[in-house]
């Protein structure tokens, strides 16, 4: 089998991947990253167990803005 090689510009590379569906672009990061579908679990997860503790607070989530977020996410951590 021969190989061909094609000299590319790195912006060319990177604006034919953004132009690509949302499914191929995972197929793309799960070949770069072999441990993504860990991460996105351990972001499942996450999202999961912040919202629970919201609920027990009586905390709406969705209704927070990133910085009150950052800062309840804060507070959590420094809890004793």
């Amino acid at each position: 089998m021969d190989t061909i090689t094609l000299k590319i510009p790195e912006t060319q590379l990177v604006e034919w991947l953004r132009s690509l569906s949302p499914t191929a672009k995972q197929s793309v990061l799960r070949a770069l990253i072999p441990e993504m579908d860990e991460l996105a679990q351990m972001v499942k997860y996450g999202d999961r167990r912040i919202r629970a503790i919201c609920t027990q607070r009586g905390i709406e989530w969705d209704n927070l803005s990133e910085q009150e977020r950052q800062k309840l996410i804060n507070e959590i951590l420094h809890e004793a």
